[in-house]
């Protein structure tokens, strides 16, 4: 089974982006990256890409422990 976790670089996120919990997980484990405030499609796709860049994968942890 895999088991991977998204991590970002740093913690800040660009304006008018945020991390909430995903209303469907009931033990409040995933989040989900939402847009709060209206932007063009253009201005989302950036921002996106500016996060998706700067996101990395852990695969397994136990090695690196």
């Amino acid at each position: 089974m895999y088991i991977g976790y998204w991590v970002l670089e740093k913690a800040d996120i660009p304006e008018g982006l945020e991390f909430i919990v995903d209303p469907t997980d009931k033990k409040k484990h995933h989040y989900l990256l939402a847009a709060t405030k209206k932007m063009t499609v253009s201005e989302l796709r950036s921002k996106l890409e500016w996060v998706a860049d700067r996101m990395s994968v852990i695969r397994d942890a136990q090695d690196t422990l």
